[in-house]
């Protein structure tokens, strides 16, 4: 997405992970990846968390984080200058996810 609309992904967890994952298209060697929400369960009690999967290890790479944010505040976890050598899949998209964990 490239403007902020505001509109959100209203999604449910009681004690468990709560994640939102979103993909994208690049052909750049270097992408800013945003992600600007909120959650109801404030960042000092369980860390929100950006990630984008590594093409070559299989594994979610962690990218930035918050621990501060207080729960129904909208805050932005930001990116910038990443290399997508790890990360483009097939057909140059990229895989990122937000997740909190026992929501």
């Amino acid at each position: 997405m490239a403007t902020k609309d505001d509109v959100r992904v209203a999604q449910s967890a009681t004690g468990e992970f709560a994640i939102h994952q979103f993909k994208d298209f690049s052909d750049s060697s270097l992408i800013d990846i945003e992600w600007e929400g909120q959650t109801n369960v404030a960042c000092t009690f369980s860390t929100v968390y950006l990630q984008i999967y590594n093409q070559n290890t299989s594994e979610w790479d962690t990218l930035t984080s918050n621990n501060t944010a207080d729960a129904d505040t909208d805050f932005s976890l930001i990116a910038t200058s990443v290399d997508t050598t790890d990360y483009l899949g097939e057909g140059n998209i990229i895989t990122c996810r937000v997740y909190q964990e026992a929501v």
